[in-house]
């Protein structure tokens, strides 16, 4: 009997063993991926658009693949250039995307090259350090294969980032903005040129900083009109708040909405401040002379006055120092 037992533990063991290989499926070979070479050359960045953020490039595209590859989806009449697309690219039917070459010969691969020209968008320009700050516009290419019914079995692409034939024409300079650095890297399952710029100083500055500079020196040097002429002195700070407003709208167009101030924003924000206090102490000053010359019949306070010069001054140097402090954190801002 225990024979017997264990002839029919021993069979029953052997048939779940065998219906528990027959329901694994057998575990397919991992297809490696295709690699398809990247490599750009821009010639011309233009047309920027602060408000858009958007930027016209024109360049060569350079796409290769392992030859045999290539060979095979020649045969299947699919290009390089159809297994790849400009993830950034608005705008599309405006673009210009056409082959300039025909196949190349690079060492064990074959490729070919390509004259773009498009409008790309850049959702990492930050505009906090303006009119200041680096500004990073960027290129994506992923890969988008959309092989025909004759391949049967489509491979996996893979984009890879070929530094060494890649190259920024020194034309790609944009009016106000210089090329700083540039490079080209994989990036979320792609290929990703960054263009860094930086602003030319004395262009921004003419643009943006003198006329609010003028404008409020203007209003530091107004205390140093004695009290007396408190006509003249109350005449001059709305003047300049209107001129802060219009000035700092006309800056604001140029830019998009934003949830955050920038750096010229800050520079407004306190000098609206600074212009706010010296009205409102100009308006105090005022009202006490009169008083205190309907009290005295008319007759003057030389001491009341110097105190409100002292008072003035400190008021000045506290703006000084202000927009000093602004400057510093405007420069770590860029």
């Amino acid at each position: 009997m225990r024979a017997i037992a264990r002839w029919m533990l021993a069979a029953l063991a052997c048939l779940g063993l065998s219906l528990m290989l027959g329901l694994v499926p057998a575990t397919a070979a991992p297809v490696s991926a295709v690699p398809i070479r990247v490599a750009l050359k821009v010639d011309n960045v233009y047309r920027f658009s602060s408000r858009e953020k958007t930027f016209s490039v024109e360049g060569t595209l350079r796409l290769s693949a392992p030859a045999a590859t290539v060979r095979q989806w020649l045969a299947a009449e699919v290009d390089l250039l159809e297994l790849v697309r400009f993830q950034n690219l608005v705008e599309p039917w405006d673009s210009l995307l056409e082959a300039s070459s025909g196949p190349l010969r690079l060492g064990t691969e074959l490729g070919r090259d390509y004259r773009f020209n498009g409008n790309f968008y850049s959702d990492e320009i930050d505009y906090r350090g303006y009119p200041f700050g680096t500004l990073p516009l960027q290129i994506r290419l992923v890969a988008d294969p959309s092989f025909p019914a004759t391949i049967t079995e489509p491979p996996r692409i893979r984009l890879v980032a070929d530094s060494a034939a890649s190259g920024v024409s020194g034309r790609s300079n944009m009016n106000g903005y210089r090329l700083s650095n540039w490079r080209l890297f994989h990036h979320r399952g792609g290929v990703e040129m960054e263009l860094r710029y930086e602003p030319i100083g004395w262009a921004a500055l003419v643009k943006w900083l003198l006329p609010l500079t003028i404008t409020m020196v203007v209003m530091l040097l107004t205390p140093n009109l004695r009290a007396v002429f408190s006509s003249e002195r109350l005449a001059i700070p709305p003047v300049i708040l209107l001129t802060l407003v219009f000035m700092q709208q006309a800056y604001r167009d140029s830019l998009p909405s934003l949830p955050y101030l920038t750096v010229l924003d800050g520079l407004y924000a306190f000098s609206y401040l600074v212009t706010l206090v010296f009205f409102c102490q100009f308006i105090w000053c005022a009202n006490r002379l009169d008083r205190l010359a309907s009290e005295s019949n008319g007759l003057g306070c030389p001491g009341l006055e110097r105190r409100f010069e002292r008072l003035e001054l400190a008021l000045q140097l506290a703006s000084l120092a202000g927009y000093g402090v602004l400057l510093f954190w405007a420069w770590g801002q860029r």
